[in-house]
């Protein structure tokens, strides 16, 4: 039987989204703030859906450091919903505080997935200790952007309407505007004499770190050399992404084969640079060169020798069908 025909899926979401309509999975755009107000709503959806599972990622860092998203696996367990978690990231930073938190998530989780290789071998070992038992998968990211293949006039055309005066390489970030991203290092990375910056992503006039990259954007010298698009579609993201010269990904503490991010860029065949702690230099297989975090010099080498390079799109490392099947198998395991 086809996974459609065996496997409801339901996604608690944004009442600040607009997310297009799907016959796949049944939304429910109910959550304000994701702020502890928003949890009478939040049960209320649980208890009319019934749901079998409840998965939850850890950590939320798209949630402004809310507590809610963080007691909601205990919540669902105390209402005798069975929880699975994605665990994403390691311990730091803040160890003590992910500590305390993986260590409370950990009791109520039926079953957890590791997007991260490795990632149980990392973990303390009290926490190791405490996973004894459950059911536990590795399942690798894809890209949450299709490949799309332009036409020379529709890059042209791309490119017209994107690039300024002066500006001759389109430099493209894309994703959540999060410390953790390292937005503002794109600014060092980039050069406003030849670049137009793209930023792709949720703007929000509230948030802090958001005003923070606006306020680099206004002045001297990347003033009307930064455009902002706000939130879009993946196919409009794959356009953009696309007909760019290069796409720049300087995490914090490095990113890899669990971002979603660098496997979207590379799945269009385009420049990537984004930060590694395992890796250095330029791989010609997947056109991406990987630099130290924090190394914005290094960033800004790659990007002058290999804006522009394009190659074939790199092969994911795992189709979504794939990593489907593997979560039913996990929800099948953690059922009995």
């Amino acid at each position: 039987m086809a996974l459609h025909d065996t496997l409801r899926v339901g996604v608690l979401t944004s009442k600040t989204q607009d997310p297009a309509e799907t016959d796949r999975v049944e939304l429910f755009p109910e959550v304000t703030s994701w702020g502890l107000r928003d949890l009478p709503r939040i049960l209320a959806v649980l208890r009319r859906w019934r749901p079998d599972i409840v998965h939850v990622q850890f950590p939320t860092q798209g949630y402004k450091g809310r507590r809610l998203p963080k007691l909601l696996p205990l919540l669902c367990r105390a209402l005798g919903f069975t929880v699975v978690q994605t665990w994403h990231e390691p311990v730091g930073p803040r160890p003590l505080e992910r500590l305390f938190w993986l260590l409370v998530q950990t009791p109520v989780s039926g079953g957890l997935v590791f997007v991260r290789p490795n990632y149980e071998q990392a973990l303390p070992g009290i926490l190791r200790w405490g996973l004894h038992g459950k059911t536990r998968r590795f399942i690798p990211n894809a890209s949450v952007i299709p490949p799309v293949r332009l036409s020379r006039a529709e890059v042209e055309a791309i490119r017209v309407r994107l690039l300024r005066a002066g500006a001759n390489r389109l430099v493209v970030y894309f994703g959540f505007l999060h410390p953790a991203k390292g937005v503002e290092q794109v600014f060092q990375v980039t050069d406003p004499r030849t670049d137009q910056l793209v930023i792709i992503g949720d703007v929000q006039q509230a948030d802090a770190y958001h005003q923070r990259i606006a306020a680099l954007a206004a002045v001297e010298p990347w003033k009307d050399k930064v455009t902002f698009t706000g939130f879009l579609a993946a196919d409009e993201v794959a356009r953009i992404i696309a007909a760019a010269d290069a796409v720049v990904l300087p995490f914090l503490n490095g990113g890899g084969e669990w971002n979603t991010s660098i496997h979207g860029a590379q799945a269009q065949g385009t420049f990537v640079i984004c930060t590694s702690t395992r890796r250095r230099g330029y791989s010609a297989p997947e056109n991406t060169y990987f630099a130290r975090p924090g190394d914005w010099r290094d960033m800004r080498a790659g990007l002058e020798r290999y804006a522009g390079t394009r190659c074939a799109a790199a092969q994911a490392q795992a189709s979504w069908s794939a990593i489907a099947q593997d979560h039913l198998s996990l929800y099948k395991e953690v059922l009995g």
